[in-house]
């Protein structure tokens, strides 16, 4: 398979870039990489470490940057401040339960943390449960990848190939759902103009 040959060339510059996407979002990314932990391509516990920080410095940057900016940098992107308005009442109504739980809500991981910047919650409480929330969701997509890559071996020479269609499909499943949600709400912006 073409991507085993790509995880096996980037060696251990695979850990670093799995930081920086996890910085940015990466849940397939570390899926694929528990996948190449169980084929012993990654080490498991690298790349749990490697995301773990990366998820982690990149939620308390985006918490900076609501803290430091807040309404001004949500004000330049319109549907930001939709969401973070709805961020903003998860937080009020779950508190310390919306920190452990954002990342694993699509779409809203990286706005969730400059709303929480905005809201005043200190640092030293944001930081201590955002690094927990950081392993919690390190841990599981890594040991997802693990999971599916051992499936994918007890389905035998071709479980690898099918398991990926799964993935594409259940992927693509996501993605027409939020396409028709968006297109109906453009539809109803329209009628109401």
């Amino acid at each position: 398979m073409d991507w085993i040959a790509w995880l096996q060339g980037w060696g251990d510059w695979f850990y670093p870039i799995a930081f920086l996407w996890a910085f940015f979002e990466g849940e397939t990314f570390v899926i694929f990489g528990g996948m190449g932990a169980h084929m012993g391509i990654i080490n498991l516990y690298w790349l749990i470490a490697a995301v773990w920080i990366g998820s982690f410095c990149g939620d308390q940057c985006w918490y900076w940057i609501g803290r430091k900016w807040g309404a001004k940098a949500l004000a330049r992107f319109p549907s930001a401040e939709a969401k973070s308005e709805r961020i903003l009442g998860w937080l009020a109504r779950y508190g310390v339960g919306f920190i452990l739980v954002f990342r694993f809500i699509y779409g809203v991981r990286n706005v969730a943390s400059v709303a929480i910047g905005t809201s005043r919650m200190p640092v030293t409480k944001f930081m201590f449960w955002n690094f927990i929330a950081a392993g919690i969701w390190a841990c599981s997509f890594a040991g997802a990848g693990y999971l599916f890559g051992e499936a994918a071996a007890a389905a035998g020479e071709h479980g690898m190939k099918i398991l990926l269609l799964i993935i594409v499909v259940i992927g693509g499943a996501i993605i027409a759902r939020k396409s028709l949600r968006w297109a109906r709400r453009r539809g109803s912006a329209e009628n109401e103009a």
